[in-house]
C-alpha cells in the first residue's frame, strides 16, 4: 500500500493573502513555539460544498465523512496543452470505468507543466467546457477533484469573481450535491486508474468550505 499526498503546501503566495504569526518561540525564550493562520477556507486544497453557491445549503461540517472518502475513478486525461477545453468526448473516451457512487478524480498533472505559485499556472490552465460538467453532473457521484483550475473564469479571480452560472462544474456539480475538491496535486504519482481516496475537511460550523489534506491509497 502507498499514500499520495494530493495537498498543496500552504505557504504565502500572490492569490492567496495569508497571515501568520509566531505567538510563542522557544529562540525567544517561551517555553514552545505557537503559530496563528488567517486564510480564506478556499484557498490551496479544498473542499466546497453546495453553501458556497446556494443559500440553505449544507455547511462543511455536516457533510457524511464517506461523502469523500472511498472507492475513486481515476480519469486520465493527460497529455493537455495550455488553455485547452476538456469536453466531455474526452471524459467519456477516458472514463468508461467510472461507477455510479465513485469518487472521480480528472487527472491533467498540469502542475508538472507551471508551477501553481505562479499566475501562468492559473492563466494557462485547462479547463472543463460546459457538456464535460454536464456529463459528470449525471453519473451519480459523491465527489469530484481537479488537479487543475477547472472552470475557465477562475483564472479572473481575485480581479474578478464570476457568478456561479460562468462556472460550470459549481453551476452544475455542486447544485446537485455533488462536492467539488479543488486544486490538488502530484496526481502524477497515481498509476492506477482506481484508489481510495480520504479528503478530510477542516471541521468549521457553518462554512461552505474548508482546506483540506487529500490522500490517495494506492495497493
Amino acid at each position: 500500500m502507498g499514500l499520495i499526498d494530493l495537498s498543496m503546501t500552504i505557504r504565502p503566495m500572490w492569490r492567496w493573502p495569508i497571515e501568520k504569526e509566531l505567538l510563542k518561540d522557544i529562540a525567544s525564550g517561551d517555553p514552545y513555539q505557537v503559530t496563528a493562520t488567517k486564510m480564506g477556507m478556499h484557498a490551496f486544497t479544498h473542499i466546497d460544498t453546495p453553501l458556497h453557491i446556494e443559500l440553505g445549503r449544507e455547511s462543511i461540517e455536516t457533510v457524511d465523512l464517506e461523502r469523500l472518502c472511498g472507492s475513486t475513478a481515476v480519469i486520465d486525461l493527460t497529455p493537455v496543452s495550455a488553455n485547452q477545453e476538456i469536453g466531455a468526448d474526452l471524459l467519456i473516451k477516458r472514463g468508461i470505468h467510472v461507477l455510479p457512487g465513485d469518487i472521480v478524480l480528472l487527472k491533467t498533472c498540469w502542475d508538472l507543466s507551471r508551477d501553481y505559485t505562479t499566475k501562468e499556472y492559473w492563466l494557462d490552465a485547462p479547463h472543463l467546457n460546459r457538456d464535460a460538467a454536464q456529463w459528470l453532473s449525471e453519473l451519480s457521484l459523491k465527489a469530484v477533484g481537479f488537479d487543475f483550475p477547472q472552470d475557465y473564469v477562475i483564472r479572473e479571480i481575485p480581479d474578478r469573481h464570476p457568478s456561479a452560472e460562468e462556472m460550470p462544474t459549481h453551476d452544475l456539480l455542486l447544485r446537485k450535491g455533488i462536492l467539488l475538491i479543488e486544486y490538488l496535486c502530484n496526481l502524477d504519482q497515481i498509476k492506477t486508474n482506481r484508489v481510495d481516496l480520504y479528503a478530510l475537511p477542516l471541521k468549521i460550523s457553518g462554512t461552505e468550505g474548508a482546506c483540506a489534506r487529500v490522500v490517495a491509497v494506492e495497493d
